[in-house]
């Protein structure tokens, strides 16, 4: 009776007298798993009408006060949502996220190209912002890394706000919103999310944004269920609608039906249930059930996800990216800023590992003082290792913030888009001598340099990586590039994602190869792409032989807990049974059968 007295209270609301009330399916990217039957409320993020206009020698400077006033008064908003935030969190991952946008705010590249544009072009502070974010999006928006393509989304979502506070007849309308409300948006900030009523929330919908997003990874701290990458749900949907939403599949369903909703309470419950028996794992070891033990360490980009990291019982940093040092900038940073940065690491967590990956940037990807280079084809071009190795400047820094720390830290350098030995070796002598130099600076650097590893990403490393193993101390696969340049598939190209698929039988001979070679070797092997994440793939790659996983620490207790439910004989029979498949709908099924519960 409940279910009926709930849809026929929602259903009886107007609707858009274009829209059909039969059932409608839509698909997007889950990005926080979840189970909810709600109302749909569309929060209207758009600003249409921005105006445009030259100014008179007077009215510049003006101008550019008003500018930033706009500019502080943003800043004490991000600052009281991470106040409230703190009241609702038991945790504090919101501090990270809303950190980036007071580093966006505070004397940014985009800051100081909205002033340079008032002042040259001589254009109202609206049109300025919108010129710098279409600039910026023109950089951001070609990245081949789905990781650092995703800050342009945060670089718009500030832009957006200072334009809503720019223009004073703009409002939000988030203080209107019914229970168990479901806010569907074109795109949404975090700043934007934290501000939504944790009491009626119940979870979102956008239209753009990416998993990687900082607004994605804040709906997964919060809780919140949420689909991104839903194109045209504003078509289909309006406020007072009924939808079932799942946040771990992105399965959307508008004007479900009542068995549809059964079936999703249902689904609901069972959901809640596994997600309450996650909470006890954090003291828990992540051992297989015949007791071997799977280091699970976290991929960070700032020292405020350290304390968030610690609280799932990550075992260290697996992978700590390094460009965000050199994000929205005009000048590369120096040594100290770098340096700076790992203390504040060091400082939370002196007695766990931390992976240090140098700069993986270049070719299309934006850094300071070097924008004159234009690629061809970007995913091919001068990146990683290879940009490194041409501006040795910029590693050499990296070098030597490391080896002022690594006295007092576990802190490890792994080599990106390494693709033969020789940039291995290139490298080694590189670190050899910032060392040297050092030394004769007087300043104190251990006899026993920090390790050295490569990330397996391209198809030549994974070939040779027996020798890159004789020559490193540890290697890291990151699955992501190592499948996107095996099967020759864009992953953020909507026509051939589908390709995209970890479990091609050449991408997995790849990571069998790298994974024994290393073992061959005695060095630590890990994986720290987007399948070390997903609970679903740590059977197989426990089976395949590795040790060690990387990943977003959300993902920490799920991984956990499904190595605790697994054994190291029943993986390792399931990987040699795929090992031996040659087709990938082959493995699929295996793979299916597999977590249905058969053995092989």
């Amino acid at each position: 009776m409940k279910i009926k007295r709930l849809f026929s209270s929602i259903v009886s609301r107007p609707r858009h007298p274009a829209l059909p009330e039969t059932e409608t399916t839509r698909d997007g990217v889950g990005v926080s798993p979840g189970i909810v039957i709600g109302q749909a409320y569309v929060y209207d993020t758009t600003l249409e009408n921005v105006p445009r206009y030259h100014l008179k020698d007077e009215q510049i400077s003006p101008e550019i006060r008003r500018f930033t006033d706009t500019v502080g008064q943003t800043v004490n908003e991000i600052n009281a949502v991470t106040d409230r935030a703190k009241n609702v969190l038991e945790s504090d991952p919101l501090t990270s996220l809303l950190d980036v946008y007071r580093h966006i705010l505070k004397g940014s590249r985009l800051m100081r190209g909205v002033v340079r544009r008032i002042e040259k072009d001589r254009i109202n502070a609206e049109a300025a912002v919108l010129d710098e974010i279409a600039a910026l999006s023109d950089v951001f928006s070609a990245m081949e890394d789905p990781y650092i393509s995703a800050r342009i989304e945060d670089i718009r979502n500030i832009g957006q706000r200072l334009l809503r506070n720019l223009q004073t007849n703009i409002s939000d309308n988030l203080d209107q919103l019914p229970d168990n409300a479901i806010v569907i948006a074109q795109n949404l900030s975090a700043t934007d999310t934290a501000m939504l009523s944790m009491r009626k929330i119940a979870a979102l919908i956008t239209v753009n944004g990416s998993a990687q997003s900082h607004t994605s990874l804040l709906a997964r701290s919060l809780g919140i269920p949420s689909v991104v990458g839903a194109a045209d749900i504003m078509k289909i949907a309006s406020t007072g609608d009924l939808i079932a939403l799942d946040g771990t599949y992105g399965k959307i369903i508008v004007h479900p039906t009542p068995e549809t909703i059964e079936l999703y309470r249902k689904y609901r419950t069972d959901f809640l249930r596994w997600k309450r028996s996650l909470k006890r794992l954090r003291d828990q070891p992540s051992s297989t059930t015949d007791g071997v033990y799977i280091r699970l360490k976290g991929n960070i980009d700032l020292p405020e996800e350290v304390p968030f990291l610690l609280q799932t019982g990550g075992d260290g940093i697996g992978l700590m990216r390094s460009e965000y040092l050199y994000m929205n900038r005009d000048t590369l940073p120096a040594v100290d800023d770098i340096t700076a940065i790992l203390n504040k690491i060091v400082d939370q967590m002196p007695d766990k590992p931390i992976m240090f990956r140098t700069v993986d940037i270049g070719a299309d990807k934006c850094l300071p003082d070097f924008s004159n280079y234009k690629a061809p084809n970007p995913a091919l071009g001068l990146r990683g290792i290879r940009f490194a190795h041409q501006n040795e400047t910029v590693l050499a820094d990296q070098f030597e913030a490391v080896l002022q720390v690594c006295s007092r830290a576990d802190i490890r350098i792994l080599l990106p888009m390494i693709s033969s030995v020789t940039e291995i070796l290139n490298t080694k002598a590189l670190l050899n001598k910032v060392a040297d130099k050092l030394r004769a600076e007087g300043k104190p650097v251990p006899d026993k340099l920090p390790p050295v590893g490569a990330m397996i990403e391209v198809p030549s490393a994974a070939l040779e990586a027996d020798l890159l193993a004789a020559n490193c101390d540890f290697l890291s696969i990151g699955t992501n590039d190592l499948i996107q340049y095996t099967v020759a598939v864009d992953r953020t190209d909507a026509m051939v994602t589908k390709l995209f698929n970890p479990l091609n039988p050449a991408v997995l001979k790849l990571i069998k190869m790298t994974i024994d070679a290393a073992n061959a070797h005695n060095i630590p092997v890990s994986v720290c792409g987007e399948i070390a994440a997903n609970y679903h793939y740590a059977a197989l790659l426990i089976g395949l032989g590795v040790r060690e996983l990387s990943m977003p620490a959300v993902n920490i207790p799920m991984v956990k807990e499904r190595i605790r439910s697994i054994s190291l004989y029943d993986a390792e029979r399931f990987a040699n049974h795929i090992l031996t498949l040659h087709y990938p709908d082959d493995i699929t099924s295996a793979f299916n059968a597999f977590e249905e519960g058969k053995r092989f």
